[in-house]
């Protein structure tokens, strides 16, 4: 997210407990999981960015690469943080991270993710409009005159309170970025 021209954190974290824990195959470093999980995020995306008056991203392969990247990243290390602008091109960023004991379809990761980024709609003040750290992710996802989405996500682990969790990391990067202060007005209409 960008406010000005420097990036402003945020994220979201989704934990839940599965019925199954042991060794499976990381579906989320499979090509076919990926490529499922950025149709529906596309899909998602541009399902909820209608509803606000925005035009469909389209799929950029940049994009997408450098998402998954930093998702393995993330997985990899355990770690939860947004790159940095230089990494992504200053391109926009939204996060999401899914803990289970056991394991979740593409499409429904696609769902919760972009879901929860959208959800933040319920705070956003139409009448004083601007970025906020609790609407970050939902205007980013509207913002009208981002034009292009590339997603990624991988799989980690994780330890919390003792229990093993299979840890999702979905990154989603958006071109031009949005959350530009002076620019809400025209970006992010009402539904």
């Amino acid at each position: 997210m960008l406010v000005g021209k420097k990036p402003v954190l945020g994220f979201l974290l989704a934990i839940v407990a599965g019925t199954t824990i042991g060794s499976f195959k990381a579906l989320a470093q499979d090509a076919t999981y990926i490529g499922v999980f950025r149709n529906q995020s596309l899909n998602n995306h541009n399902s909820y960015r209608a509803r606000h008056h925005s035009l469909n991203l389209s799929a950029n392969s940049t994009l997408n690469q450098g998402a998954l990247d930093w998702a393995k990243y993330l997985a990899a290390n355990g770690k939860f943080e947004h790159s940095t602008s230089t990494q992504r091109n200053s391109a926009g960023e939204n996060l999401f991270v899914y803990y289970t004991t056991g394991t979740i379809g593409a499409t429904a990761l696609a769902d919760k993710g972009v879901s929860s980024w959208y959800n933040e709609v319920s705070q956003y003040n139409y009448k004083n409009p601007g970025f906020s750290s609790a609407t970050g992710h939902f205007t980013q996802l509207v913002w009208k005159s981002s034009a292009q989405l590339g997603c990624g996500v991988a799989q980690g682990k994780k330890v919390l309170n003792s229990t093993n969790f299979n840890a999702y990391y979905v990154v989603c990067r958006y071109n031009p970025a949005g959350n530009v202060q002076g620019l809400f007005p025209q970006n992010v209409l009402k539904p």
